[in-house]
């Protein structure tokens, strides 16, 4: 009874693992080519630039806060590089969608932990500031940007594997250790868990949520390059769904929504399912309209799922003070 207990513990606990080896043995008898080193890479392309902001994301989700803005800006920052790099250079471009991206997880960031708006209502308005600041900067056009040493880094590949892969490989790094070997990572966990009790232990609460905004913000910017190097051009569109991928990835990956709980390795396994996921459902010839609406249901039922736990284990400790 014992092992068969423990066999199903450790299910429960390396799930999305289970489901992401199921994924792929079922896509690598339906899909041709699923398998092959080329869409291998390729997938990893397409998880990367969305990867680096669910890091990101990860640790605001812990802290307990989540930014509805971040689509938006990854769209203002890539019309924002080509334009600037083609006038000033690519340099001056890298530090002022860099600088644009702090500026505005900071701004929603103080507007949560200083004025104790709901983080919903700011990221909300933001994300409609950013898509307006955007679609007026260039009148709604794309602006492209062929530069053939920007699209040889965005495109290239350094030891077989997709330099932007890198960047999100140095992403998962850094939040690992931030996260697990950091007084950051220890104060952000408290934080999102229990807010009173972490101001009660003496932590600067209003700190750890404004850097949650900003550490977002920063990481968006740096997608945000990294997508206009890549696709030679900036657009509106892009990033269209980045929060839902990023959110998706980390709850499914078992970052549960109502913080303090949760790890870089667990988005690592949900980046990389969601990545398995959509290139599957683009390699079956799903159309696009169903692919949303999987997706979407995908997202509810680990939602709800997480919503359940978090009741169980509410449950739980209410009889057990009982």
């Amino acid at each position: 009874m014992k092992k068969k207990t423990g066999f199903i513990a450790f299910i429960r606990s390396n799930i999305i693992i289970v489901a992401l080896i199921a994924a792929v043995l079922v896509l690598s008898v339906s899909a041709k080519g699923f398998l092959s080193v080329t869409n291998i890479s390729n997938i990893l392309l397409q998880i990367s630039t969305y990867g680096i902001v669910a890091f990101a994301m990860t640790i605001s989700i812990i802290g307990g806060e989540f930014d509805l803005s971040i689509s938006s800006l990854m769209g203002f920052i890539t019309l924002l590089f080509t334009d600037i790099a083609k006038k000033a250079g690519v340099f001056p471009a890298v530090l002022l969608c860099l600088a644009v991206g702090i500026v505005v997880g900071l701004l929603n960031g103080l507007m949560v932990s200083k004025i104790k708006m709901n983080a919903f209502v700011v990221t909300l308005g933001m994300m409609m500031f950013l898509k307006g600041l955007a679609l007026t900067y260039t009148n709604g056009k794309p602006n492209n940007y062929p530069n053939d040493a920007l699209n040889a880094f965005g495109n290239g590949k350094l030891f077989g594997i997709p330099t932007i892969t890198w960047f999100f490989l140095l992403a998962f790094l850094i939040t690992h250790l931030v996260l697990k070997h950091t007084r950051f990572g220890r104060n952000v966990y408290a934080t999102g868990g229990n807010m009173t009790v972490a101001k009660m232990a003496g932590i600067n609460v209003d700190f750890y949520k404004t850097m949650l905004f900003v550490i977002l913000g920063f990481c968006t910017s740096v997608s945000g390059i990294l997508m206009s190097m890549r696709l030679s051009s900036g657009n509106s569109l892009y990033g269209s769904d980045l929060t839902m991928s990023c959110v998706a990835g980390v709850v499914i990956g078992g970052t549960s929504m109502s913080g303090g709980s949760g790890s870089a390795v667990r988005t690592f396994w949900g980046m990389l399912f969601i990545g398995v996921l959509f290139n599957g459902l683009q390699r079956l010839e799903i159309q696009a309209s169903w692919q949303d609406v999987i997706k979407g249901l995908i997202l509810i039922a680990v939602i709800a799922t997480d919503c359940l736990m978090v009741q169980r284990k509410t449950r739980k400790v209410i009889v057990r003070n009982d």
